[in-house]
């Protein structure tokens, strides 16, 4: 125990040793004490900076001796060290600073009993000395010093542990070692763990470099080293020590020894982890030793018994081992180390599924991700199925391009060749399509199905379809994934339009469950029109309905013929449901057009067949498909095909006169009533301006094929009523920029026009409603379209326009004379001129009308030589063919109104 400080004052000192105070009383022999050093103010200047080093180093030296014989009276020593410590500093010359620690091992020597919890502050200087590398020796002694070679550390005791391991990683010497056996000694209750591995340490290791390691101990040894190696501070030097241990004619013996510890010690996680730790950092780590000869193959059996029983410490090491082998050397393993290492993986991931620790997971499946990368670099030499078979057990924890690899490599066996390979495709749809959810891996499924049936389709076809096709894409319209179904549905399109065979409406029958979902929009914009990148959550039913239109085109030319009717059919059906459910959105309007195009694409021959022009655009008629009602009996025998209708090059000619029933089977009606029903629901209810502006184009250049109208037959009566009501109403929404009614109208009166030669087929109501209607059409931007229309009139429908003519004449003659009307006017006039039976009731009145139309035309002016030319020709057809008595008025109005209009009138004309 130190002891306690004296209570006589600083002033009772002073006066003892002057002999002025009061006697003391003598002192025992024991009690005798030596005498106090009273540090004086002129000491302290001494000591004071502006006295210049030199002086300074001199007075400090001059208390050091004082300080070994006396005591200094109390509060002496903080005076001194408060003079003195800037020259602790790193800016101190060398000599200060050894003089300072010099000076503090004097006081301490001397004044040790009576410091107190100087002690404390004392050490916190040495051990918080800047510059820490330098002066170690003094500031050791001074350590030595202050805790008498490590016995007592009063009032250092909580910072004691904490200063030993700074020390011993800057100054390790023999006489810290010294000092470090008696800290053990005498305070090992203050000394954490730690230090004590760190002595061991340092004892093992000179016992290794002086090379007296005895063979008997060795066994010792390493298990002393694996158990140490766990503890984070002494990896690396437990490492370095293996090193050199392995490094020596032991080495050998060691790695065997460990491999013992793996085999043996089943239950030991700390001791088998250093084991693996060391066998694998030291034949494939980043510092391995070369002259160690043992070989992976040798030591991974350890490894696998070393899992023995289930431990996370020790499984994690395992994998960081072989993982570091795979990446350095795994082009270098043969075959035989690779099964010994699938058979490591394979436990590891039987433990993973009891032990549930993230981390081990993570890095195992990291494993795994490893391996594969070495297969794709074809560097790996195992087992490639007994691999694969370890992805697939886990493949729902691996990443997509992990699986990906795996239906790779799966689908290398899927042929013919291969024993069970259709049953193999169905395992495998059933695994990665079915019971997966993620879009990319169903989706390579799917391309796999795609490809085995394009290659084996011919000889296999039915087997495919009826064990791997229907089976799993049955409920393709119901599932959730917008890219599954679309792909799904391609797959199914491009196998239906190559199939003939009963199971062609198998397939069929999934197209049209994908065809029929709806087309409503989800929201109050769709998505496609939110964002023209995004693709429509519809997008599935246009493949669908597309892939149908396809399939038509090629069905048309081969048989059985009746597929090519079910499956145009099914789109006739299809459009009505867009009217019926009022589909309004984008991908709908896109659907319809397409469709719409088709329809009025197709043709028929005069033996009634129908066809469709090919991606050249080439007309080709299908020797199966009639556009009637159908009467095979009859249709065979009555109708031969002509030589300049013969069918196309490849396509079977039908026989002369086949019995009735080859003629059924080789033959399919689709009446074009169907589809024309489908196209007047378009021009009464559709709203979407592409849509109808291609149907109103592409209306006249169908109608030119009466064939394809006639045969079926359609309500070309209520087409005409329809366009009619088009040409005077409006109703669209989906319109684009600068849009008007003139556009419509505009569309409308071409197929008006074409109409007219079907008025055979008109009721006598509704052909006066047409000529109404252009009538209606003069006022507006259409006049000119009207007026040719109106001429067509003139020709196909005399008992009508007979009728209408006088006032018709009267509203021309409201049309202004303008360059653009000028043609149709009086092409219009030369053609009635033709037709006497027309105006055969003509009164002055409309011959003044026709003339009055005929005359501005003659400006030269203001129209070219072909206008004027024209209306003079127009003009003296007109003045020849009306009656004698109107003539001579006519002259004059004639003359009078067409100044410098010359003409030769006959005589005998007047």
């Amino acid at each position: 125990m130190n002891k306690q400080p004296s209570k006589e004052s600083l002033k009772d000192k002073v006066k003892g040793i002057f002999g002025l105070g009061p006697p003391r009383p003598p002192s025992k022999p024991s009690d005798t004490k030596p005498s106090e050093l009273i540090i004086t103010t002129d000491i302290i200047k001494e000591l004071h900076p502006d006295c210049g080093l030199s002086n300074r180093v001199r007075m400090m030296n001059h208390i050091c001796e004082l300080a070994k014989t006396k005591k200094f009276e109390e509060h002496a020593v903080e005076a001194v060290w408060k003079a003195v410590e800037d020259m602790l500093t790193p800016e101190q010359p060398p000599e200060a600073r050894h003089a300072v620690l010099q000076l503090l091992r004097a006081i301490i020597q001397g004044q040790g009993e009576r410091l107190g919890p100087l002690r404390a502050y004392f050490f916190k200087v040495i051990r918080d000395y800047q510059p820490s590398n330098e002066d170690l020796s003094d500031r050791l002694e001074v350590f030595k010093a202050l805790t008498e070679n490590g016995k007592d550390i009063t009032y250092l005791e909580e910072d004691i542990a904490r200063f030993v391991l700074l020390w011993m990683d800057i100054g390790l010497t023999s006489d810290f070692l010294h000092v470090l056996v008696n800290l053990v000694k005498f305070n090992s209750c203050y000394l954490d763990q730690n230090v004590s591995i760190m002595v061991a340490l340092q004892v093992l290791d000179a016992v290794v470099c002086y090379n007296c390691l005895p063979s008997d101990s060795l066994t010792f040894f390493i298990i002393t080293l694996c158990r140490t190696v766990n503890v984070k501070e002494f990896c690396e030097s437990c490492w370095k020590l293996m090193r050199k241990v392995l490094g020596t004619h032991l080495g050998h013996s060691a790695i065997y020894t460990m491999c013992r510890i793996m085999e043996e010690r089943y239950t030991d996680a700390p001791l088998l982890r250093g084991a693996v730790f060391f066998v694998g950092m030291a034949l494939w780590g980043a510092h391995r030793l070369p002259a160690l000869k043992n070989t992976p193959t040798l030591v991974l059996p350890s490894f696998y018994k070393a899992m023995s029983c289930a431990n996370e410490v020790v499984s994690y090491e395992i994998v960081l081992s072989i993982t570091r082998l795979i990446k350095k050397y795994g082009k270098e393993l043969q075959v035989v180390t690779w099964d010994i290492l699938l058979g490591i993986i394979e436990r590891l991931l039987q433990q993973i599924q009891t032990i549930g620790s993230a981390e081990l997971k993570a890095i195992v499946y990291e494993l795994l991700t490893t391996v594969e990368e070495l297969y794709e670099q074809n560097g790996y030499h195992g087992s490639t199925e007994r691999f694969f078979c370890l992805v697939e057990k886990c493949a729902d924890k691996r990443p997509d391009a992990s699986v990906l690899t795996l239906i790779s490599y799966r689908a290398q066996s899927i042929q013919p060749a291969k024993d069970g390979w259709i049953q193999s495709l169905h395992r495998l749809m059933e695994k990665f399509f079915r019971n997966e959810t993620r879009s990319v891996i169903r989706i390579k499924v799917l391309h796999i199905l795609s490809f085995v049936l394009s290659t084996n389709r011919q000889l296999y076809e039915d087997e495919l379809i009826e064990m791997v096709v229907i089976p799993q894409l049955s409920g393709i319209a119901e599932d959730r994934d917008l890219a599954v179904r679309k792909q799904a549905t391609q797959l199914l399109v491009d196998l239906a339009e190559g199939c003939n065979t009963h199971h062609f409406t198998s397939l069929l029958d999934i197209i049209e469950r994908v065809a029929s979902r709806s087309l409503v929009c989800s929201g109050p914009l769709e998505v496609s029109e939110r964002d023209s990148t995004a693709e429509s959550p519809m997008e599935d039913v246009r493949t669908a309905i597309l892939g149908l239109l396809e399939i038509l085109q090629s069905k048309l030319y081969s048989l059985p013929a009746s597929h090519a009717s079910r499956v145009y059919e099914l789109l006739i059906s299809h459009l009505q449901l867009h009217y019926k459910n009022k589909y309004c959105s984008a991908i709908a309007s896109t659907i319809r057009l397409q469709v719409f195009d088709f329809f009025l694409m197709m043709r028929a021959d005069s033996l009634h067949r129908l066809g469709v022009p090919n991606k050249d655009g080439a007309m080709r008629f299908s020797p199966y498909c009639y556009c009637d009602t159908g009467e095979p009996e009859k249709r065979v025998s009555d109708k031969k095909p002509a030589g300049s209708t013969s069918p196309p090059a490849g396509s079977p000619a039908p026989p002369a006169a086949p019995p009735a029933s080859t003629a059924s089977i080789r033959s399919a009606y689709l009446p074009y009533a169907p589809a024309f029903s489908v196209l007047l629901q378009c021009l009464k209810m559709e709203t979407d301006w592409k849509v109808l502006k291609l149907v109103l184009e592409k209306l006249p250049w169908m109608l030119q094929y009466k064939v394809l109208l006639l045969t079926s037959p359609c309500s070309l009566d209520q087409l005409c009523s329809t366009l009619c009501y088009r040409l005077i109403s409006e109703r669209l929404k989906k319109t684009p920029d600068g849009f008007s009614r003139t556009d419509v109208q505009l569309a409308v009166v071409p197929v008006l026009t074409a109409i007219t030669s079907y008025h055979n087929y008109l009721e006598q109501s509704r052909q006066r409603e047409l000529v109404q209607c252009l009538e209606t059409g003069l006022i507006y931007r259409c006049a000119k379209q009207c007026v040719v229309a109106l001429t067509m009139c003139t020709v196909e429908m005399p008992d009508i326009m007979i009728k209408l003519l006088p006032a018709l004449i009267v509203k021309l003659t409201h049309i202004s004379a303008t360059v653009a009307m000028a043609s149709p006017m009086l092409e219009f006039l030369s053609t009635l001129v033709r037709l006497p039976h027309l105006y055969a009731n003509f009164v002055a009145e409309q011959y003044v009308s026709v003339f009055a139309i005929s005359l501005p035309y003659t400006n030269p002016s203001k129209f070219n030589q072909y206008i004027v030319s024209l209306a003079h020709h127009v003009i003296a057809m007109w003045f020849i063919r009306c009656r004698l008595p109107f003539r001579k008025d006519f002259v004059q109005y004639i003359t009078k109104v067409c100044a410098g209009f010359t003409f030769c009138f006959d005589p005998f004309c007047l």
